[in-house]
Formats: C-alpha cells, structure tokens, sequence
C-alpha cells in the first residue's frame, strides 16, 4: 500500500463526534497511515514546519479531513496550509516536493444534503466548492482525488438527543470505510 498521510484539520477534535470517529475508524481500516491531529500538536496554531514538509514529502497520498467551516477549511487547518505550502517548496519554478503526490480532501458538513441544493439554504452543491481545493492542487502539482464528504454530521451535546449521535457515527463509520476503500484504489 502507499503512504498515507492524514492531516486533521478539526480545531477541537476533542468536542467532535463525527470527525473524531471519522478518524478513529479510518485508523482502524488503514493502521499504516500516519494521522497528524494538528489542534493538538499545535494547539497555539505555531506549526513546525520542516516537520510537516517532511511528513508531506514521505507521503504518496494526503488526506486532509476537515468540517466544513463557513464553505471551506477552518482556520487551523488554512494557517498550515499558509505556513506549510510556500512558495520554493510546494509551488513555484523550484516548488516541486509535492508533484505527482494525491491529495483527499474528507470532510464533514452540518447541513443535510438537501440544504446543499440552489435555492436551498446553502444555495450551491457540495461541489460547487471544489474550485479553490482542485487549483491548490493543480499549483502544487498534485493529482486532486474525488472528494470524500458526509452531510448531516452535526452534533450539539445538551441539544442533540442520543439518537442523532448514534445517526452521526453511523455516518461517520460509513464515511472512513468510503475513504479507505479510495485509498486503496489510489
């Protein structure tokens, strides 16, 4: 199997059900992959960047595994993205330590699938957000994937009832088995 890097890009994976068994699932089925949890390695957003370059540069397939934040990535996971993807190392005439690599983008929306339609709340599909993920990957030189995604991951403890968890990681369970078996084919 080829080497799989899973960036967790969660800010608080601690308080998440879905993300959290996304991952712990994900382990599960594909113990070979290395999984970098960034809120807690870098829990004051101060990366060490050589140390995520050189897992990038080890890696052939990156994963990043995110909740959709405001039709994107969080915060945490964009400053890496700043800090870590310079010029001279992941793009430009010299930047070509990520070229042929795959890039996964897995993540996690709140809203329900139908919220993603136009003239829904969401007002676009899912994959009307695509854009800015597949040109990162084309400056970097990297083989974008088919994105791995599952809506309706939203849980409020003191809100939500036990059922709607149960719900959550059963999706969540569905959703890891869905990215390892494209891992596999990768």
């Amino acid at each position: 199997m080829k080497k799989v890097l899973l960036i967790s890009g969660h800010p608080n994976l601690k308080a998440s059900v879905g993300n959290a068994k996304i991952i712990s699932e994900f382990k599960k089925l594909c113990p070979v992959a290395q999984i970098r949890l960034l809120d807690e390695m870098y829990p004051d957003y101060r990366f060490d960047v050589k140390a995520e370059q050189d897992a990038l540069v080890a890696a052939d397939i990156i994963i990043w595994q995110f909740p959709f934040y405001w039709y994107s990535m969080p915060g945490l996971l964009k400053k890496w993205l700043d800090d870590v993807f310079v010029h001279g190392f992941a793009h430009g005439s010299k930047g070509k330590a990520l070229e042929g690599k795959h890039l996964v983008i897995s993540f996690t929306t709140g809203a329900s699938e139908d919220e993603y339609q136009h003239g829904k709340a969401m007002n676009y599909e899912v994959r009307e957000f695509y854009t800015p993920f597949i040109q990162t990957a084309n400056l970097c030189g990297l083989k974008f994937e088919e994105p791995v995604f599952s809506n309706s991951m939203m849980y409020v403890p003191g809100i939500s009832s036990d059922e709607d968890r149960v719900k959550v990681e059963k999706r969540a369970e569905n959703h890891a088995a869905r990215l390892f078996d494209l891992v596999k084919k990768i």
